[in-house]
């Protein structure tokens, strides 16, 4: 008999292993590429614009760099608080940073959650596509029976209709003879 604490130890080794594969197969995907180059590049381009704005008139951004954290941390949503926009313009910068980290931060999680479920989503969706193929298959195997059933019926009902017509005609004949 398999001891119960090393089933679980197996089950725990691979299933860990099984999340580094996919955790390394990730950075293997051109969407996520895409997702961080497009990202870093916006980070990169709303940091030059901050940093425009606010030289000069914000005391915490003094070089580029500063931006470059400021942006950073804001799309990321942490925000420390220790960078923050002095000027209209700069807190407009802000906004649309925080809109595109919105979306950036999202479509990162669908794509993990892709990587890290995919294959279980594609199982389960054959398992479905089956499913539904054999549902189909009784359906029409069902419909097939119902056929022949009311098939078989109106033969019945047939044959019946026939013996009442005889039954009837022999009432009237015996009828007829006793009178």
């Amino acid at each position: 008999m398999l001891n119960p604490k090393f089933i679980i130890e197996v089950n725990l080794r691979s299933s860990i292993n099984i999340f580094f594969e996919r955790f390394i197969y990730l950075f293997k995907t051109v969407p996520f590429w895409v997702i961080t180059f497009l990202g870093n590049s916006g980070v990169l381009i709303f940091a030059y614009t901050f940093f425009h704005f606010e030289k000069g008139h914000n005391p915490n951004v003094t070089t580029i760099s500063d931006s470059i954290w400021w942006a950073f941390t804001t799309i990321t949503t942490v925000g420390y608080g220790d960078v923050t926009p002095v000027t209209f313009s700069g807190r407009v910068v802000a906004v649309f940073l925080m809109i595109l980290g919105t979306g950036l931060f999202a479509t990162y999680t669908a794509i993990f959650a892709n990587v890290m479920l995919g294959r279980e989503f594609l199982t389960i969706g054959h398992r479905v596509k089956v499913l539904k193929k054999n549902v189909e298959g009784m359906q029409t195997s069902l419909h097939r029976e119902d056929l022949m059933i009311e098939r078989e019926l109106a033969r019945i009902n047939k044959t019946l209709n026939c013996i009442n017509d005889r039954l009837t005609s022999l009432e009237e004949e015996n009828n007829g003879e006793e009178e």
